[in-house]
């Protein structure tokens, strides 16, 4: 499937458990807290591991050095950074690497590319800035101990949130416009890390996923004049999508990564 598939995928499954109050056979209290169990089971957010991890083989990087293995959610390889350690949600690691299939602070893992992958659906406005300093965290965490490490971030967050207060009446309800150019600018501030010596909590390469899950065929934003045609951004916004949407996400990625170890490092 494609990412437009998946998104209407994730959707019906998400508007199908707080209308229904049901998810995988059982019977919730309420639609809230089935979309509980829905977002606890994974589900939604594998959706979104399989179209990074199907991207990079079709940039020719080979299914035997990406984990979890395609298709599946098991192993995932945990890194172990300056303050924590932490199991990554796509990793790589090419022929060169020795790195072990569990926590390790090998100077090999410096050779692992590594993507994190998020969803916020409902409850983003009043847990952004938690969201943010989280996200901002794990890329130091990892780059104050493996400076040339290649990171990267995918975040999918609405137009416009679900109605946490209508999902207890097992009601499907959006709120108004969310903060869209807040947030592109809060995730360009963090795109982009080219310098290894300096930015360490910054990712080498952001996707900020922007969708209109209202519509019967969620929208995917790519354009900054798409979100001004619908309302989104003000007219006179100067904030750009450039280098944070799903195009070339894996590419610019790679291209990062073979910069640093060699072009031949992921074949």
């Amino acid at each position: 499937m494609d990412i437009h598939q998946i998104l209407l995928q994730i959707k019906n499954d998400y508007d199908r458990a707080i209308t229904t109050a049901r998810f995988n056979g059982n019977t919730y209290a309420n639609g809230n807290k089935a979309k509980e169990a829905l977002i606890r089971s994974q589900k939604i957010i594998n959706l979104i591991h399989e179209i990074v991890k199907n991207d990079f083989v079709d940039c020719g990087v080979p299914p035997r050095m990406i984990f979890p293995p395609v298709g599946n959610s098991n192993p995932e390889i945990k890194i172990k950074g300056f303050l924590k350690s932490k199991n990554q949600d796509v990793t790589i690691i090419s022929n060169n690497a020795q790195v072990a299939l569990s926590d390790t602070d090998s100077p090999d893992n410096e050779k692992i590319l590594s993507v994190n992958i998020r969803s916020q659906l409902s409850s983003l406005a009043k847990n952004i800035d938690t969201l943010y300093e989280r996200t901002f965290a794990e890329a130091l965490n990892l780059h104050l101990s493996y400076p040339r490490q290649c990171l990267g971030e995918v975040y999918l967050i609405p137009t416009h949130e679900y109605d946490d207060k209508a999902m207890l009446r097992n009601q499907v309800i959006y709120k108004s416009v969310s903060k869209i150019e807040s947030y592109i600018k809060m995730f360009q501030a963090i795109n982009n890390r080219r310098d290894t010596d300096k930015d360490g909590y910054k990712y080498e390469r952001v996707c900020l996923l922007i969708v209109d899950f209202r519509q019967e065929n969620p929208k995917l934003y790519e354009t900054i004049e798409e979100l001004k045609t619908d309302g989104l951004v003000p007219q006179n916004s100067t904030v750009t999508l450039e280098n944070l949407t799903a195009n070339n996400f894996a590419n610019d990625l790679l291209s990062v990564y073979r910069s640093r170890f060699g072009q031949n490092s992921l074949s």
